[in-house]
């Protein structure tokens, strides 16, 4: 018995060795602990905030999501995918939203500079860790998601083929629930407005927004990614490709099909960036339609600071001269002005909007300017159309408020902030209403689709409005509340992508710049400098071609 056991024990060696030989060895980063992959995906994430506009390394926005899907092959657990999205989110953001810190000087609010740095940079970091959630969740998801390596789906277990499920997750965070009415988010820093110098590549947002630039974008760094973990053993790699080619020459063909698909949208959009250079020429566009022709158009910069505004260091008075001087005598058709300019006081007879209304009448232009207007017993941010015409519809009221300068959504903090401070912020000095509906002030030239300040960034905001008729498009801003901060380029960067997606001329109006002048292919025709005082000259045209994006009714 003795001897039959020692043989049974001497079989059973080797087969429990060749079970445990079958679990698959942990990659060098899987293997390292979770205190290593979080800072890892700060880092990368803060590397990835530079490709944001304002600090001209576009190209990092190619492969800067990589090394975070690179890391989510390495993680141990849900919890683990969730902290390394929030951090590689809030390196991101913390970055690409560090305009926030030009908040300081806060002494409009009434606050001491020792003070004003410390909120400053605790609203620049809350709103980083606001969005980094998008990011979070984006990780969990690909963490949970039955991933399989390629193109082709299965029915069978992983279902979903990595190079084209990564991209829709994302586009679905950050277009989707990044940019609802719930998540209270003014998202200025996507990834797809850092290509806005691409003029060609940036053509398909024409047909599917800026969400397929976006698309893209993902699609070539999940294809990084999957020939990175084939090739370094870092994680677990992607297994169940249909195909069956063998290791390394699957993701070599993902990451050749994903370069054929760049080249063929940046010749195309080339094609797209010349087509329309011949189409808006002016003797080309008049025979198009008569409708069509080229109209100048003068946008006032006045500069007006937070603190003239809001100290009233500057009078009243001087700030109706200021802007009737720069809007007189100008020579062109229509006139805009910036966001809030017509504010109550500047309302009452005498001052500015009295002034503008002479104007237009003795030179016979249109005149638009942001106002902040009084409608059953609460105030409106909201843009007036003054035209010699007086037409019936010569208002527009801003759809989407920016929390806590115009909506109060988290009551509970603004209760534990000083009263001198909570009395001095736009939602308390003003009750804001927001409309419902979306109006077209009727210029002369055709209808006008406007837009306020954040409003920009709203992709389907913009394309309601081309769908209801709009020709052209005008954004009224005041970002003086930052100071000279590199959110300027980044508003820029995102009306280029509004102009491009629905086909129109985009005139962008900033009390202290930038301001420009875009063209429907996103070329900007015409731009100012920021924190100047003066006068941006430029040509648009009324367009009535629709692109397919703008055509997507169901956005």
């Amino acid at each position: 018995m003795r001897g039959e056991r020692e043989s049974i024990l001497m079989q059973s060696g080797p087969l429990m060795m060749e079970d445990t030989s079958l679990t698959p060895r942990p990659g060098m980063l899987e293997a390292s602990g979770f205190g290593a992959k979080l800072p890892l995906a700060f880092l990368f994430g803060c590397i990835l905030g530079l490709s944001s506009a304002g600090f001209d390394q576009s190209w990092i926005a190619w492969i800067g999501v990589a090394p975070l899907l690179v890391i989510l092959r390495c993680v141990n657990g849900m919890k683990e995918a969730a902290f390394v999205g929030l951090a590689f989110g809030l390196g991101y953001h913390l970055v690409a939203t560090s305009w926030f810190l030009g908040l300081f000087p806060l002494r409009w609010l009434g606050v001491e500079d020792w003070l004003g740095v410390q909120l400053s940079v605790l609203v620049w970091i809350f709103g980083s860790l606001h969005q980094a959630l998008l990011i979070a969740g984006f990780s969990l998801l690909v963490f949970c998601l039955p991933l399989r390596s390629g193109f082709v789906p299965h029915y069978k277990r992983p279902f979903v083929p990595y190079m084209w499920g990564i991209p829709l997750i994302w586009i679905y965070c950050h277009w989707v629930v990044g940019t609802s009415e719930l998540f209270l988010s003014v998202p200025v820093d996507q990834l797809a407005y850092s290509q806005s110098e691409h003029t060609g590549f940036i053509q398909i947002a024409r047909i599917g927004g800026s969400a397929l630039v976006d698309y893209v974008l993902i699609l070539f760094n999940a294809a990084l990614a999957e020939l990175v973990l084939d090739l370094v053993h870092l994680g677990r790699r992607l297994d169940g490709r249909i195909d069956k080619l063998r290791q390394r020459v699957g993701p070599l063909l993902d990451l050749s099909i994903v370069s054929v698909i760049l080249v063929i949208c940046n010749v195309w959009g080339g094609m797209e960036v010349r087509r329309i250079a011949q189409e808006t020429r002016p003797e080309v566009a008049l025979a198009v339609d008569p409708q069509s022709q080229a109209v100048p158009i003068a946008v006032v910069q006045g500069n007006i600071s937070i603190e003239e505004d809001r100290l009233k260091t500057t009078s009243a008075k001087a700030i109706s001269d200021r802007y009737a001087e720069l809007s007189n005598n100008l020579g062109t058709s229509i006139v805009v002005l910036p966001e809030g300019v017509a504010n109550p006081v500047q309302l009452a007879p005498g001052y500015l909007v009295s002034r503008l209304k002479e104007i237009s009448q003795r030179e016979n232009k249109e005149i638009v300017v942001g106002s902040i207007e009084s409608i059953k017993n609460s105030h409106v941010n909201a843009a007036r159309l003054i035209s010699p015409a007086n037409p019936a519809n010569n208002l527009y009221v801003k759809r989407r408020l920016v929390p806590i300068g115009e909506l109060a959504p988290l009551k509970a903090i603004e209760d534990t902030l000083p009263a001198n401070i909570v009395k001095r912020l736009p939602s308390q000095q003003m009750s804001f209403l927001v409309s419902k509906t979306t109006e077209l002030p009727q210029s002369v030239w055709g209808p006008m689709g406007v837009s306020i300040c954040s409003e920009i960034v709203y992709p389907r905001l913009l394309a309601r409005e081309v769908r209801k008729g709009a020709t052209i498009l005008v954004n009224l801003s005041n970002l003086a509340w930052f100071h000279n901060s590199a959110l300027n380029r980044q508003v820029l960067a995102a009306a280029v992508f509004r102009a491009v997606e629905n086909g129109r001329y985009l005139v962008l109006s900033t009390n202290t710049g930038i301001s420009a002048v875009i063209d429907p292919a996103g070329i900007v025709t015409a731009v100012s400098y920021p924190g100047k005082r003066g006068v941006l000259l430029g040509t648009v045209q009324f367009l009535y071609k629709k692109t397919p994006f703008s055509k997507m009714w169901w956005l």
